[in-house]
């Protein structure tokens, strides 16, 4: 295969697991349980799938400090998507998903005091127009008065558990990144994952959350989440990730907050105003100049 028809699948593979990723939002509203379960059980579906994919490549199982780096890999996204998911239940699904895609902020502070990568002055330009977004995004959802009946008082709440979840999401890939070039994409996809599982448990039992749903529509959710969202959309993401300028990929992957908006629209009327539109814009323009400086 050459170089360009690489590219284009790679590229392919992305967008289509950014799309597909924008179903995770409407997943976790639609489900009959909690975030914290909700999230449990699109982990345990995902497993032997990427148990499979682990087990047929090398590294599957790395050496112990690898590992446990792996582990503890996890446990942040696990974490990221226990205050996404909770967020959902606050605000809309475009804020809640807009917010946690703030990532290659958090992540260029990471590079800067872990790896000691030196900050262009695009970065704060850049991390100066996201947050700017993000505050005209909320003030947007509090006018519209859109989302969960909470959003109506207690929207803030769930725009800062979404703006929250990115310092997770931006820990985890630091550590993949750390590791990439030691362990394969299936072994850390399946021991991340089995990590974000045990979290996902204990958060489900200390918030006392309902562990099994009681229809086969609900099991329906949950499937979907962890076959399409968790192995198929993830997977995606990593292979075309992988193969692709980082800037190239970051702006591919920004189909994933606006296919969750488009969605949510159609099923739950959660329209975007002028100004909603106008802190989006900002969001993605900001993530866009920090991932470019990064690169």
């Amino acid at each position: 295969m050459s170089d360009e028809a690489g590219r284009v699948k790679a590229a392919l593979a992305a967008l289509g697991g950014a799309i597909l990723l924008g179903l995770s939002p409407i997943g976790v509203r639609l489900s009959e349980l909690g975030p914290q379960a909700t999230n449990l059980w699109r982990f345990l579906f995902a497993l032997p799938i990427l148990a499979v994919w682990a087990a047929a490549t090398r590294r599957a199982i790395p050496a112990t400090q690898p590992l446990a780096w792996l582990l503890f890999a996890g446990l942040l996204f696990g974490g990221e998507l226990g205050l996404w998911a909770a967020a959902l239940s606050y605000t809309t699904v475009a804020n809640a998903t807009l917010m946690s895609n703030m990532t290659p902020i958090f992540a260029a502070l990471f590079g800067w005091f872990v790896l000691k990568e030196r900050l262009k002055a695009e970065i704060y330009w850049g991390g100066a127009a996201a947050l700017l977004g993000a505050l005209v995004l909320s003030i947007a959802r509090a006018q519209a008065g859109a989302g969960p009946a909470a959003a109506a008082d207690q929207g803030w709440i769930g725009d800062l558990l979404g703006f929250s979840s990115a310092i997770g999401y931006a820990g985890y890939l630091l550590i993949v990144r750390t590791l990439g070039h030691r362990v394969s994409t299936g072994a850390v996809m399946f021991w991340a994952t089995l990590s974000a599982a045990a979290f996902a448990f204990v958060l489900s039992l200390i918030f006392k959350e309902q562990l099994l749903p009681t229809t086969l529509y609900g099991w329906g959710v949950l499937i979907v989440l962890g076959v399409v969202v968790q192995a198929a959309a993830q997977g995606l993401i990593a292979y075309g990730v992988q193969r692709l300028p980082i800037v190239v990929s970051t702006i591919l992957l920004w189909m994933q907050p606006l296919s969750a908006a488009v969605i949510s629209w159609f099923l739950f009327g959660e329209h975007l105003g002028a100004l909603a539109f106008a802190g989006a814009a900002l969001i993605l323009c900001g993530v866009f100049v920090v991932q470019r400086a990064r690169s």
